[in-house]
């Protein structure tokens, strides 16, 4: 697991273990939920083995990586609240956005070709410290890219705002996010 402690807010990156095969299964069952791309459903509201699995894998690993940032007077633990897939094709982004009053917000990438779009983490802070941060040759850029890789879970506050950048593979970047709150 790697916390990244951009600006004053923690990112992770966790390599899950899960298996290209184990990707296979999520899919197959999401294709029998879902006929088609968005997010008007839920997956929480299923139980089937690959989803199972994700569902105890995220919240076993955010709930661990948290505790440390948690005051120890809170006893709750964070709860799986949405759950959708993002389908991006060819040429398609996602703009910016936050998640509102979430506690967390969490991507498990599922297929993550290269050129696939990058996940581009705003600095909370505003443009106070915008020149601390340079990307090729330009100095000042707003955001922190975070290559998306296969059966990797990346977590951060519901506050930052992110966006998706364009996908320039001609294979589709398919991702599982989700919402936490504290329950």
């Amino acid at each position: 697991m790697t916390r990244k402690d951009l600006w004053a807010t923690p990112v992770w990156e966790v390599d899950t273990g899960l298996s290209n095969k184990f990707n296979a299964d999520l899919l197959a069952e999401i294709n029998k939920i879902q006929s088609g791309p968005g997010t008007q459903f839920n997956i929480w509201n299923y139980h089937t083995e690959a989803i199972n699995t994700l569902r105890t894998t995220i919240l076993n690993t955010i709930n661990e990586a948290i505790k440390q940032d948690m005051p120890s007077f809170v006893q709750q633990r964070l709860s799986l609240n949405r759950g959708w897939v993002n389908f991006h094709r060819t040429g398609e982004s996602l703009a910016t956005h936050s998640h509102g009053g979430v506690a967390v917000v969490c991507t498990y990438y599922i297929k993550s070709p290269p050129n696939c779009g990058d996940l581009l983490l705003i600095d909370p802070r505003g443009g106070v410290n915008w020149g601390w941060e340079n990307e090729g040759n330009i100095v000042g850029v707003r955001h922190v890219r975070i290559k998306p890789k296969e059966g990797t879970l990346v977590f951060f506050p519901g506050f930052i705002l992110h966006s998706v950048d364009y996908n320039r593979s001609p294979q589709p970047r398919i991702s599982l996010s989700s919402n936490l709150i504290l329950k």
